[in-house]
């Protein structure tokens, strides 16, 4: 989304001043500041880990000027800052190249010894016997740099600098929209009061300090009168509705019917708060706050309530957790569990998902809405994180075959290869096409072929798990033809033009992926399924290598460049 000059000097004011209240807060440079005010926003870090992760300071920082080890998450993140004095100006790929040269100087500690960085060495040494992830990151607030972009892109696609290590590139305008994303995403009432039935119980610990006490129905219902499903923000899920024989149900049976056995009918509520404190007796005050588990009940108590005044009496067991930022995201979703909820859910509050969400109102599309019922409309306009997740893994060659098979792998082990922070909207929207473009090519295949055929091969092929191989394929014909995503623009991806050109990619794709999937299976031990032949590393292994070669034909395939159709619409 580009700005015009006065907005971007307004955006870039608004950071700078946030930016230097956290450095002259640490005592540390700009630049610096810069990269431990983005680990905080952005990363989630512990503000205060976040300015020492950047307190590293020296001539000879190696292209380090910030270094955190996430153990939990196993990653090492490096990240290089920059500041520019103009709002015009961009990086100079010097900083870009000091942030490749850190790849191979954080192998070596020693290396930062002998320059006389201690300091950092001593940070590495940590990680000695561990296999992390590394992440390296350039956060610039200067205009974006097309040279540095194009680096980026490079570097994440091809893999150079190792299989464990992925790149990402924040320049003014991405780094304010992930600041407005902060902003507008806190997932939390600023400050109302709670007041507890009798007095509470409280308890400090590592995740922060907490307090459990007895609160009517009546306190709840005023706090959702007051702030409506801004209270949930925080909640993996709104209100699901009130079917016959449900339990939403039957918490409204229960408060209205048997308010005084309520609290022992009911698991409670969990609230996450930044802060909270005691005003007097019985009275709390919480300051960013947000029900994330608990809506159910909530909801349904406010319903028995608006029925019966007298479900206002039921009381409920509330936990209120003082937790650091850090630890929201596994509070929701451990907090979860006795009503299962999928880890898919609890990525819908991710940072990233909350950018993408972000990008996507700007053409209209609903991206990875909360779930809002368990048969919630699919429309045209709407992405599912679940299928886009699919969808990305099966781009790429460590991640098909958990596309193909493994589906529940892709929000945990290798949610990051998929979601890094360098993906932009434009191309997922591209992925989202792609897919619903061969999924359909598919079917039309499938639909073709005599009923009376009894082909397992090719019924094995055309089957759901063909929609990820031709994906597979298609994106692989993308790559080779060319496309720059940082010349691409969401409106222009929206176009019937674009839709039509990507299309035109399925329908080659899939006619490819069919016929050299002939070949393979062809070729396999006629004792295994072919089915299950589709999902093993052996045949990605020769479907890479016949497609690479069928490749070499590419200019007679007349398939359109992507960055040239639709431009009129940028």
């Amino acid at each position: 989304m580009a700005m015009s000059n006065t907005s971007a000097n307004d955006a870039r004011k608004e950071l700078i001043q946030s930016i230097d209240t956290l450095a002259r807060r640490a005592g540390i440079s700009r630049d610096k500041a810069l990269t431990a005010w983005y680990a905080a926003i952005v990363l989630g870090i512990d503000e205060d880990d976040a300015i020492e992760a950047a307190s590293i300071d020296g001539p000879e920082d190696g292209g380090c000027d910030f270094i955190y080890i996430d153990e939990e998450g196993e990653t090492l993140y490096v990240l290089q800052g920059y500041v520019s004095d103009r709002v015009e100006k961009t990086a100079g790929m010097r900083k870009w190249n000091a942030l490749t040269a850190a790849v191979a100087r954080i192998q070596d500690p020693s290396s930062f010894k002998q320059s006389g960085r201690s300091d950092i060495a001593e940070v590495l040494e940590q990680l000695e016997g561990t296999e992390l992830t590394h992440v390296l990151g350039l956060v610039t607030l200067a205009a974006r740099s097309d040279q540095i972009d194009k680096a980026v892109q490079n570097a994440q696609k091809t893999k150079a600098y190792g299989a464990n290590k992925s790149f990402f590139y924040e320049h003014q305008e991405t780094l304010y929209d992930k600041y407005l994303v902060a902003k507008t995403s806190e997932r939390n009432v600023p400050t109302d009061t709670l007041t507890f039935a009798h007095s509470v119980a409280s308890l400090r610990g590592g995740f922060g300090e907490a307090i459990v006490g007895t609160v009517p129905a009546s306190e709840l219902v005023r706090l959702h009168g007051n702030h409506g499903n801004r209270l949930f923000e925080g909640n993996v899920r709104l209100f699901i509705g009130q079917r016959k024989g449900g339990i939403n149900e039957k918490i409204v049976e229960t408060a209205t019917a048997r308010p005084g056995e309520f609290w022992a009918l009911n698991n409670g509520i969990t609230v996450v708060a930044e802060t909270f404190q005691q005003l007097s007796g019985n009275k709390y005050e919480l300051k960013h706050f947000s029900i994330v588990n608990g809506c159910q009940t909530t909801v349904s108590l406010c319903n028995a309530v608006a029925n019966e005044p007298n479900a206002g009496n039921a009381q409920v067991m509330v936990r209120v957790v003082g937790a650091k930022k850090a630890l929201v995201t596994d509070i929701v979703r451990f907090n979860n569990t006795q009503n299962p909820v999928k880890l898919s859910a609890v990525r819908l509050l991710d940072p990233i998902q909350e950018a993408l969400r972000l990008r996507f109102q700007t053409i209209d599309y609903s991206y990875a809405p909360k779930q809002e019922g368990a048969r919630a409309a699919k429309t045209l306009n709407r992405i599912e994180l679940e299928r886009i997740a699919q969808y990305l893994a099966a781009t790429k060659e460590e991640t098909v075959l958990e596309a193909v098979s493994k589906k529940i792998e892709l929000f945990d082990r290798s949610y990051k290869n998929i979601f890094p922070r360098s993906l932009k909207a434009e191309e997922v929207f591209l992925v989202w096409q792609l897919a619903l473009a061969v999924d359909e090519e598919r079917i039309e295949m499938l639909d073709k072929m005599d009923t009376t055929d009894v082909d397992s091969v090719m019924k094995a092929i055309l089957g759901i798990h063909g929609t990820p191989w031709g994906i597979f394929v298609a994106y692989t014909v993308i790559s080779k033809v060319g496309v720059d995503f940082t010349k691409l623009s969401l409106k222009q991806l929206v176009t019937p033009d674009f839709n039509n050109a990507v299309k035109k990619y399925a329908k080659k794709s899939m006619e490819l992926y069919a016929d050299i999937a002939v070949g393979v299976l062809g070729d396999a031990d006629e004792s295994t399924q072919p089915r299950n032949q589709i999902r093993t590393k052996q045949f990605l292994d020769k479907l890479k290598r016949t497609l690479s070669v069928r490749s070499t034909k590419l200019s007679t395939w007349k398939l359109p460049k992507l960055n040239s159709v639709g431009v009129s619409s940028k």
